[in-house]
């Protein structure tokens, strides 16, 4: 049996759709199993050494160039943009369609549609099967629980990432209001847009990729878009402030901020950032808010949730 992870990523779409999905490909992967990757990545060279490196049976930049078998092939699909039309993904070409879905997905034809979020009462209007919850977020292996937090005397380790693509330029925005503070931390920059911003030694410029894993193991707080790097973070229990830029972040801006897993510092309106100066400077300076974001957040998502899905697949 083939398994054919189908997304795409560009600085327009973002990165989520193949990081959420790839994670559920490593799990396949590190049961053996024969798995490929069909889709587009636009100028993000960090993704697509990501995904060169997992370990797919093969990648195809092209759909035509992959001819499916309906008797053993599996599609995983996660995507806004597909028509729902689309010759490659209907069912008819597939033993079995699993698509990951939420409020702005077209209402593809799936054997099993897979919600990843914290809260689990939104369904979708079909009789499909459904699986939804915590427990079925899925995220790559490479994150680990954050076990190196510091106390209240200590200066911050903070982390600045808005997504995989920043095409808000949310770490510039954020980066401008930590620069007219006088607080001591130390401020990673994570983002491959051109900065216009002179800084000082406080902050420090890194390309997205490996580097943002390694950050995060001893990160004491991040600001970040409500998009799936929020939940990574939540993920490492690590407390978060989260912007909202695009309509698809407006369920996980709302959701994470009403649970108290994340603080909600503003969102992207008419084509500028609306940011609550008062709560980036509460996350910076009062522990408590800090530690009961942790508090809240703590065992939500256990990091198994690929493990769950992929064997929800398996039965199927």
């Amino acid at each position: 049996m083939r398994y054919v992870l189908r997304a795409d990523a560009s600085h327009l779409i973002g990165s989520g759709h193949v990081m959420r999905s790839s994670a559920i490909a490593e799990e396949l992967i590190s049961r053996g199993k024969n798995v490929f990757f069909v889709g587009q990545i636009f100028e993000i060279p960090w993704l697509s050494k990501y995904i060169s490196g997992i370990g797919f049976s093969k990648i195809f930049e092209n759909e035509l160039e992959f001819v499916s078998n309906p008797v053993d092939d599996v599609l995983i699909l996660d995507s806004y943009n597909l028509p729902v039309g689309n010759e490659f993904i209907k069912p008819v070409n597939w033993r079995t369609v699993v698509a990951l879905t939420d409020e702005v997905t077209p209402p593809y034809e799936a054997q099993l549609l897979i919600h990843p979020a914290i809260e689990s009462g939104w369904k979708p209007s079909t009789n499909r099967r459904f699986i939804s919850g915590p427990e079925y977020i899925p995220l790559r292996k490479s994150i680990k629980k954050n076990i190196n937090g510091k106390n209240n005397q200590d200066k911050l380790e903070i982390i600045v990432v808005g997504g995989g693509t920043d095409l808000y330029n949310f770490v510039e925005v954020i980066a401008s209001i930590l620069l007219s503070l006088s607080n001591e931390f130390q401020v990673s920059l994570f983002t491959n847009q051109t900065q216009n911003q002179k800084l000082d030694s406080r902050f420090v410029h890194i390309p997205i990729g490996s580097d943002l894993d390694k950050k995060a193991l001893s990160a004491d707080l991040v600001f970040t878009t409500a998009s799936t790097s929020s939940l990574e973070f939540i993920a490492r229990e690590i407390p978060i402030g989260i912007g909202c830029a695009v309509k698809n972040q407006q369920q996980y801006y709302e959701s994470l901020s009403r649970l108290n897993v994340a603080a909600p510092i503003g969102r992207y309106v008419n084509g500028k950032w609306e940011i609550n100066h008062s709560k980036v400077k509460d996350l910076l300076s009062n522990f408590e808010y800090r530690r009961n974001l942790i508090s809240n957040c703590s065992n939500i998502i256990d990091l198994n949730g690929a493990k769950r899905i992929v064997d929800k697949i398996q039965d199927l």
